[in-house]
């Protein structure tokens, strides 16, 4: 009788464990906002005093590319009689454009923003890159040039701009995993490094074509990529404003098109489908 017992509250423990199995693979529904929250949002949970002090370091990122990239846009495309392919702005493009990408990669990197941390130091970086190869002291261009000491001569020679159109071939490519990774954000974003792409792949056909002696066409290239960085600086303007409004809790937001309901739903799609299986196998073991 002792026996029978046993073995009936076994039963009854497998049946349990079987039903807590199949309860612990239950699929959970998350709103949009609770993934954003979760996923999307700064991990400013694990450090709130480091992270009120700080705030969001992000539109000092954008103020600088903007900044930036806008009077160099109008410089690529000749307006009002610019020219000289940004030499004008080596001051602009190292102390607003590499310094405060490269504060603000360092802040979110502090926060936990791998993402942002990378995207602004990495064009940081290029700032600082492309300043460089035009500051004499440097002596980047210099030796391209007949003399090997003039650096403007040099920016000019056919091997110099074959050779230099491989980095904005490269950071062509970069932009490209960046938009990649931006479909994971919202339009804007994603608009941005679209827009970041056209402009360096435009800009190596444009030293390509130069150096090969085609002037007309290059100089078309160079035209076009100096109006798709101005559609990007418009772009950088809109999510300035869009993070400052944010930042000083105005009664209204812009809408930036966000893209984390998309992959939610996927992703959504997919515990569902897991948590199915799973209960199914809970289910044979009954």
């Amino acid at each position: 009788m002792s026996t029978y017992t046993n073995n009936d509250k076994s039963a009854d423990s497998v049946h349990d464990e079987n039903n807590a199995s199949h309860l612990l693979y239950k699929p959970v529904t998350l709103s949009a906002e609770q993934f954003e929250k979760l996923y999307l949002a700064p991990m400013t949970r694990r450090q709130p005093k480091l992270a009120k002090q700080l705030g969001n370091p992000t539109p000092l990122a954008l103020g600088g590319f903007v900044i930036t990239t806008t009077p160099l846009s109008c410089c690529l495309m000749a307006w009002h009689g610019s020219g000289g392919n940004g030499l004008a702005f080596i001051g602009p493009i190292v102390f607003l454009g590499g310094l405060l990408l490269l504060i603000t990669s360092i802040l979110e990197f502090i926060l936990g923003n791998t993402f942002p941390c990378v995207v602004f130091g990495t064009i940081g970086g290029f700032w600082f890159a492309f300043a460089a190869t035009m500051i004499p002291a440097f002596n980047a261009a210099a030796p391209y040039s007949t003399s090997a000491t003039d650096t403007v001569s040099g920016l000019s020679n056919p091997e110099f701009m074959n050779t230099f159109a491989f980095l904005f071939l490269t950071m062509a490519i970069l932009m490209l995993i960046f938009m990649i990774c931006a479909t994971r954000t919202n339009i804007v974003y994603t608009l941005i490094f679209l827009s970041l792409i056209v402009v360096f792949l435009l800009l190596t056909a444009g030293y390509w074509q130069s150096a090969e002696g085609n002037s007309a066409t290059g100089g078309r290239c160079i035209v076009g990529a100096g109006a798709s960085l101005f559609v990007a600086s418009l772009f950088g303007f809109y999510l300035l404003i869009v993070q400052l409004f944010e930042a000083l809790d105005f009664p209204f937001r812009l809408p930036v098109g966000d893209l984390g309901a998309l992959w939610t739903r996927k992703q959504e799609s997919s515990a569902s489908g897991y948590g199915e299986n799973s209960a199914n196998v809970g289910n044979e073991n009954v």
